[in-house]
């Protein structure tokens, strides 16, 4: 039996993408927290500062896609920022790929911190081509045919934002620009945005709905004709965690 799960088949398999200009080393602890409970994890690093969103997706894919391979059936997919919009990307382009996913402060409607800094010549030299990918006027990003689920924090510490964003928000997204917007379950954190993955609600948040796919999963386990289709996860509407 799997520790903190109460199933007796395999974990459930968690892929976890940083943000812009982070690396994998800042989900360790939100990954930590999802071992402890039972679950197979996956830190994913990609070049997010010299490509842009798309080809971020495109760099992580061959990683994400053996991952999926091994794990024999969905995964998750959890990530922060601008790791939410390369989740999107990668589970719209292959559908069977994820069971569920979850963004932890994801500009899903562009961030208005990114159309001051992207309007910096010094500010799209320190953070690339994606920077222009997180504005307010960018392309819509691909909808994903698994469930999700939305964190949004707000917790404003960063001094020049405070007073630039629209409240509320966790200081570079404000909460209306992190929910995307298409019946999403989504919650409302205390946290700001460079911390926002290992604030203890949103741990909560992450658990809560990997129980929930993870329920569907036994109830309805593979066969030879694959997974239990990911849409059929009842989603709760949203709710704030303050």
């Amino acid at each position: 039996m799997i520790q903190g799960t109460g199933l007796h088949h395999a974990p459930v398999t968690v892929v976890l993408l940083h943000g812009l200009g982070r690396t994998r080393r800042s989900m360790a602890r939100l990954a930590a927290h999802l071992d402890a409970a039972g679950y197979r994890t996956a830190c994913l690093g990609y070049p997010s500062r010299r490509l842009g969103l798309r080809a971020c997706a495109d760099h992580v894919q061959p990683a994400v896609s053996a991952i999926h391979e091994r794990a024999g059936c969905p995964i998750v997919l959890v990530g922060h920022s601008m790791g939410g919009l390369v989740a999107r990307h990668l589970a719209a382009a292959q559908p069977d790929l994820a069971a569920g996913l979850v963004t932890i402060g994801t500009p899903h409607r562009g961030s208005e911190a990114a159309d001051l800094v992207s309007a910096c010549r010094f500010g799209r030299m320190l953070f690339g081509p994606a920077l222009l990918d997180l504005r307010t006027d960018a392309a819509a990003i691909p909808v994903p045919a698994c469930p999700m689920v939305a964190v949004a924090g707000t917790r404003a510490l960063i001094p020049f934002f405070r007073t630039r964003l629209t409240p509320p928000h966790d200081g570079l997204v404000s909460l209306a620009r992190a929910r995307p917007g298409l019946g999403e379950a989504w919650c409302a954190v205390a946290g700001d945005h460079t911390r926002l993955m290992d604030h203890p609600a949103t741990v909560a948040a992450v658990l809560a709905a990997l129980a929930a796919w993870t329920s569907l999963r036994r109830a309805r386990p593979m066969g030879e004709g694959g997974a239990s289709d990911p849409r059929d996860v009842p989603e709760p509407r949203g709710r704030s965690s303050r």
